[in-house]
């Protein structure tokens, strides 16, 4: 029982510790990027917001079709090759594969820049090809060297890279908006913050040395394709559900809606994600080493249960916060530019961030685990196609407020779906009643917020958050006490 005991413990300690340690990697760099977009939302028009936006968005889906899908495989078969004591032979493929990858891309890349004069109709600035792959390449290799940091568990290599990717697209792009570039300020602060991160990235992963051969095991990369290529259709997929509709506003509406949105979008579904992607990066690694040590036992519900509970404990107040102040936020913060959001628009994004956070962060966590990711795509491309079925309906005539309200439609749907479909690949019950207990904590935290109504300046929107974020901790504290108080003792903080 004591042994039993100390093990429980002794995961315990590390869950919470490399929480802490993600916590400190994406809470940080999140901060500064939710003040970034305060300066931005106060000194860019929204016509500038909606180029930086779809540029952005066309980065993401190049390396999602062309690269992303070998950081899934990456991810799944690299802890099988330390095991086995062949960890530099692993490495050693993939860097020969990233080499192998941007050549290609960047040859490809050439030609089209060299083609846009030839194809006049194209309506694409031959500058936004030298941008778009420029920022391909970077962030690939950043989030394939930043995935290595997450499967080997160094958390700490992981919170370092992204402050300083952080860091200096703050710093570059406030900067270069400050002297007047516009859009292009953006680009430049997000190709410097990767060049600088992926730097040290480099740095601490120490590449073992290969010669100037680019040859690859071709059966290893077979493998790693058969499980990835369902991963990056899912991920495409994920992605197109989030970002289509900036596409269609832009098209349908005008560049300038499609700024007015993005912005309200990324200010709150990112900061969202922030948070949830805070507890639940550091419990993938975690679940995957139980699963591929014990099978589907006792230890593997418990994990994923504190998981599903850390999701819920750090990120519903921050959906609260945006329920409860969107008033407050569009007229004391965004500026005046963006002060026309409609009332109803950071709320439903911010539900819709959390409760498709919960099905990326932790039911899709099941299909990794079973290998079963050709269901998990199945899923995607229904709720895609329903997506964007809806915004083709609604957008053109409603405009962006229509494409929040689609997504709040598919997002329902996405998580049901996987909900059901994850319990017939692999059953871990949930323990539902700390999640409940967590919800009624978050309501009397919103009933505390809406007595204050809507308030006049930002003195009192902080005096508003902090007296709901304290009600909230002492609600939590109060109807979980036994749980704090066996965290406190496992931590050594009280005996």
């Amino acid at each position: 029982m004591t042994a039993n005991f100390n093990i429980s413990v002794l995961r315990l300690n590390t869950f919470i510790k490399h929480t802490f340690i993600y916590f400190l990697s994406k809470g940080l760099p999140g901060i500064l990027s939710f003040l970034a977009i305060l300066y931005y939302s106060k000194n860019l028009s929204p016509e500038d917001y909606g180029i930086y936006s779809l540029i952005i968005s066309v980065v993401g889906i190049v390396n999602i079709v062309c690269f992303d899908w070998f950081r899934f495989g990456m991810s799944r078969f690299l802890p099988e090759y330390i095991a086995s004591g062949e960890r530099d032979v692993f490495l050693l493929f993939v860097k020969n594969k990233m080499r192998i990858a941007i050549l290609i891309f960047s040859v490809i890349c050439f030609l089209w820049y060299l083609a846009i004069p030839l194809l006049p109709n194209m309506g694409i600035d031959r500058e936004f090809i030298l941008y778009i792959g420029v920022l391909v390449v970077l962030q690939y290799v950043f989030t394939l060297l930043t995935q290595i940091f997450i499967t080997e568990l160094k958390p700490k290599n992981y919170m370092w890279a992204n402050f300083i990717r952080s860091f200096f697209a703050v710093v570059v792009s406030v900067l270069f908006v400050y002297l007047g570039f516009g859009y292009l300020s953006l680009i430049i602060g997000a190709i410097a913050s990767f060049l600088f991160s992926t730097s040290y990235s480099l740095l601490k992963i120490n590449f073992p040395k290969n010669s100037a051969s680019l040859t690859i095991d071709k059966v290893l990369l077979i493998k790693i394709t058969q499980y990835s290529l369902p991963l990056s259709a899912s991920a495409g997929l994920s992605f197109f559900l989030s970002y289509s509709n900036r596409f269609i506003i832009n098209h349908y509406r005008s560049v300038e809606e499609t700024g007015l949105f993005s912005l309200g979008f990324d200010f709150s579904q990112q900061t969202i994600g922030v948070f949830i992607s805070i507890a639940a990066t550091s419990a993938f690694p975690i679940a995957m080493k139980l699963f591929t040590e014990h099978g589907n036992t006792e230890k593997l519900h418990l994990h994923m249960n504190k998981s599903l509970l850390m999701i819920f404990f750090i990120a519903l107040p921050i959906v609260i916060i945006f329920c409860s102040t969107s008033v407050d936020l569009s007229n004391l913060i965004l500026g005046e530019k963006f002060s026309r959001l409609d009332n109803m628009f950071l709320p439903i994004v911010s539900v819709n961030a959390f409760v498709l956070g919960i099905k990326s962060y932790y039911f899709d966590l099941f299909f990794y685990l079973k290998k079963e990711t050709k269901l998990q795509m199945l899923i995607l491309l229904a709720v895609t196609t329903i997506n964007i079925s809806l915004n083709l309906i609604f957008v053109p005539q409603y405009g962006y407020i229509a494409a929040v309200w689609c997504s709040s439609v598919t997002s329902t749907i996405a998580v049901v779906g996987t909900y059901f479909a994850t319990k017939k690949i692999i059953y871990i019950p949930i323990d539902f009643v700390p999640i409940f207990k967590i919800i009624l904590a978050a309501l009397f935290m919103f009933i505390t917020m809406q007595l204050y109504g809507n308030v006049v300046d930002v003195f009192w929107l902080a005096i508003k958050v902090g007296s709901g974020v304290l009600i909230f901790l002492c609600v939590v504290i109060i109807i979980n006490k036994r749980i704090f108080i066996n965290i406190l003792k496992s931590l050594g903080i009280i005996s």
